[in-house]
């Protein structure tokens, strides 16, 4: 049997940098609620400003905070799947070892527990991926609201009617951009955030397979039985 373990640990460093990229949504232009003058049919000019979401999704308090806390536990969870992928080494080649001394079927019956444990481990690792995503994203929709909340109050304040993403625009004069007082507030507002990860989804099961060893003055008869939990 092949062993697949160093893919599961590659899963997870590949997706390290992926995450935050593939979770970056694209902020539309943000327009405060239309005033009963407006709404009644009356055209104003465009009082426009500029704001550099990508920017403040980067260097915002509360979003470095969440980047920190989603490194830390990627961290962790890499350091759990190398200690389950240096065991899955290990019974491999034991199990190699051990090919002519037992007989056939106990060979194949111990192969294909060795095979339900990587299935096992590569389904933590999915599982980690997944919770790590979810928590970055879920924290991330709580940063973007408030930015457009912050956004909206000061667009209400200088009597802007439509505040457009910098990464949209070719040029812009200097003084319609607002992004550091947006990230003044914000940081004001939401200096922390807490990043939530689903503990449920990445519990690992306790039933570690037995050291695959022929019992002690019958070998060739089979395997030990793994001891219970």
């Amino acid at each position: 049997m092949r062993f697949k373990g160093l893919i599961l640990c590659a899963l997870l460093v590949l997706w390290t940098g992926g995450v935050q990229a593939a979770s970056v949504k694209k902020v539309q232009a943000v327009v405060p609620p239309a005033t009963p003058q407006e709404a009644g049919g009356e055209v104003k000019p465009s009082v426009v400003a500029i704001v550099d979401v990508q920017r403040l999704l980067q260097t915002a308090k509360a979003a470095r905070s969440v980047q920190e806390q989603l490194d830390a536990q990627r961290a962790k969870f890499q350091t759990e799947i190398a200690a389950e992928e240096k065991e899955l080494r290990e019974s491999e080649k034991e199990l190699t070892h051990l090919r002519e001394t037992v007989k056939p079927e106990a060979y194949v019956d111990q192969e294909q527990k060795l095979q339900q444990r990587f299935m096992t481990v590569e389904r933590h690792v999915q599982a980690r991926r997944k919770a790590l995503d979810q928590g970055y994203t879920d924290a991330m929709n709580a940063v973007r609201s408030a930015l457009v909340e912050v956004v909206s109050q000061i667009a209400k304040e200088r009597g802007v009617n439509l505040v457009i993403v910098k990464q949209q625009v070719i040029w812009n004069d200097n003084v319609i951009d607002m992004t550091d007082e947006v990230l003044a507030r914000l940081d004001a507002a939401l200096p922390t955030l807490s990043a939530t990860i689903d503990a449920e989804d990445i519990k690992i099961q306790e039933d570690k397979p037995a050291s695959i060893k022929p019992k002690a003055g019958k070998q060739g008869t089979g395997f030990q039985e793994p001891k219970g939990k």
